[in-house]
């Protein structure tokens, strides 16, 4: 338990050991995706699922953590995969690199909670499907710009038709660096509070890192 000294004084020795008996789902591994990986695997989580069909390439370079120069081309998933075991060499990783559609059960099966680390609406409304049919509870987060914003979608009070097409995120605001690593943060203790079995409201919570700020919305 050395590894995990630094915890204790936040997380109880009995939540450190049901961390690594957790499995987790990333779905997306880029700006968010990458964040979130990192804060799981250094926190103690036991088990991932790692789904991203796409290739790094030089536009990923200014905010990615698992972009470098020296793997353009290479598949997001792989590195991903890399990047968990060089920090923790027992930790358990699949890797899936394909598209996630309403069908796809086999990348989720077996799994505690997944995390949405998506960039478009439409492959969120077919992760949020998938997770409806298997009962499985899914975080949210979005970034463009300064701004993010992160939610829970759980089983039986789904979030995405509430909160798209009203207000989101734009993605033609660009995504920063910074951006990603708060909202990802923001996002992977979300997760553990769920996991932990904590009361959560059920909210938007909207990220604006320019001007420091958090806004809850009730949802």
């Amino acid at each position: 338990m050395e590894r995990y000294s630094r915890n204790f004084n936040s997380i109880s020795k009995e939540n450190q050991l049901l961390l690594s008996e957790w499995v987790v789902a990333i779905v997306g591994l880029g700006g968010l995706g990458g964040y979130v990986l990192e804060n799981l695997v250094r926190l103690g989580v036991g088990s991932l699922h790692l789904i991203d069909k796409d290739v790094f390439d030089e536009s990923n370079l200014n905010r990615q953590i698992l972009s470098q120069e020296n793997n353009l081309g290479v598949y997001k998933a792989d590195e991903a995969y890399k990047r968990a075991k060089s920090i923790n060499s027992k930790v358990n990783v699949k890797t899936f690199i394909d598209t996630l559609n309403k069908d796809s059960v086999h990348m989720l099966e077996g799994v505690d909670i997944v995390i949405d680390c998506l960039d478009s609406v439409e492959s969120r409304i077919e992760l949020e499907s998938l997770c409806d049919k298997m009962d499985l509870t899914l975080v949210h987060g979005a970034i463009g710009g300064y701004f993010g914003q992160v939610a829970l979608s759980s089983p039986g009070d789904r979030i995405f038709h509430k909160i798209y097409g009203e207000s989101n995120i734009d993605n033609k605001l660009g995504n920063l660096p910074m951006t990603c690593m708060v909202t990802a943060s923001i996002q992977t203790t979300l997760a553990l509070k769920v996991l932990f079995k904590e009361e959560v409201e059920k909210e938007l919570i909207y990220i604006n890192v320019e001007d420091f700020e958090l806004l809850k919305v009730k949802l």
